[in-house]
């Protein structure tokens, strides 16, 4: 039998096994996991295959494979994958991106050292959670390359690094999966991972699942202002409300009200910008607020509004979406009352919340919102933002 493609996999984590190792191996490709944790590649390479639980109309099972899996450290096996494979992938997070830098570079220049650059070129497909993730990635292992012509002409012209969006939703593993089968992830049904078609050299491989997008700069954007502020709004009003799962959010009455106003402005505004249909948008709008409502997937309110310093910056998804509408002459009435509700999270377990609270009470929420979101007193949000947030009061976990 004919040796399948191989794709190597930066990250097993989550959206690494529940996402991005489906999708390959059911595009026939066998996956190599670089990851950090020796007792999850011990496990990939004693059993090869690793269970996968899809929840959304009914739960279903299936193995995932043929998978392997080596430390990221082991420069020889990452160099050796590198090498031979069909394409490479990213799922590590923005701020690994300077330890990963190095091995990457080692693993090019191996790459064109063995030849292997004379047949194809390398796309390394970035799934990070980071606006022109793949921009920062190629800077960081630029550093690195050997001073070697060859290796890099081979880089300038013939790697590629293609942002991705990631849609599908995978919460990390409970303890109860865990003890279960340590390799068991659960996930969504959702399989769509659209890429910047213009980056990627060459044929893109006919693997289900994978669309390579023209226009991936309004994918992105949908993505981060539709999805993830979507989500981002559910869980802040959420938390406000006292619930403890997404799902729940989702199926508040008013909370759904919330989000239906926000989906207006900012849909309107994506179609203005990046000329997406109006009925392709609100079937996009229909189909996620089924997904948010998937009871089995069990995400909590705390996850999704995690880190909450990082979604109220101003390219992220709720003040990026509030600046889109203003640029399109739409009032942002819903998305500012979002932003309110992301300054007023105050789960003290959040790694960022206190310290939004604590500029709070010091200096007044227009200090804050200049500070983590860069909004100043003289533009048109702040008041509106700060309007928002005085009718709040405390909320009820």
């Amino acid at each position: 039998m004919e040796p399948k493609p191989l794709v190597v996999q930066f990250g097993a984590g989550a959206i690494g096994r529940g996402f991005l190792g489906d999708l390959w191996t059911q595009g026939s490709r066998e996956v190599l996991f670089l990851d950090v944790d020796p007792t999850l590649i011990s496990l990939l390479n004693t059993k090869g295959a690793y269970p996968l639980r899809i929840t959304g109309e009914g739960m279903s099972q299936r193995q995932v494979g043929p998978v392997r899996g080596a430390l990221v450290t082991d420069t020889a096996a990452v160099s050796e994958g590198l090498a031979v494979c069909e394409f490479a992938c990213t799922a590590v997070g923005v701020n690994a991106f300077s330890r990963l830098a190095p091995t990457l570079a080692d693993g090019i220049a191996h790459r064109v050292r063995q030849g292997t650059a004379n047949l194809a070129p390398l796309n390394i497909i970035c799934c990070e959670n980071q606006k022109e993730a793949g921009a920062l990635l190629r800077a960081a292992v630029a550093v690195h390359l050997p001073k070697d012509a060859d290796i890099r002409a081979y880089f300038d012209r013939r790697v590629a690094f293609v942002d991705a969006s990631v849609g599908r939703m995978v919460p990390p593993p409970t303890d109860a999966l865990l003890k279960e089968d340590a390799l068991l992830i659960l996930a969504e049904s959702y399989a769509d991972l659209p890429i910047d078609g213009n980056a990627w050299i060459g044929p893109v491989p006919p693997i289900p699942g994978l669309f390579p997008k023209t226009n991936f700069t309004g994918y992105v954007a949908r993505k981060l202002f539709t999805h993830n502020g979507g989500h981002a709004l559910l869980a802040y009003e959420g938390y406000r409300r006292g619930h403890e799962f997404i799902w729940q959010a989702a199926e508040d009455a008013e909370l759904i009200a919330e989000l239906r106003g926000y989906w207006d402005e900012t849909g309107a505004a994506l179609i203005r910008t990046y000329g997406f249909e109006a009925s392709e948008q609100r079937a996009h709008e229909t189909d996620l607020l089924k997904r948010f409502r998937n009871r089995a997937l069990g995400d909590t309110i705390r996850r999704v509004g995690r880190d909450v310093a990082r979604k109220v910056r101003p390219d992220d998804r709720l003040v990026g979406a509030a600046l889109l509408c203003d640029t399109q002459g739409i009032e942002p009435v819903f998305a500012c009352r979002a932003i309110a509700a992301a300054y007023a999270y105050d789960a003290s377990d959040d790694p960022t919340a206190p310290e939004i609270q604590k500029v709070i009470r010091s200096e007044g929420i227009h200090a804050a919102l200049n500070r983590f979101s860069q909004i100043g007193k003289d533009s048109p949000l702040a008041d509106r933002i700060a309007a928002e947030y005085a009718t709040m009061g405390s909320a009820r976990p």
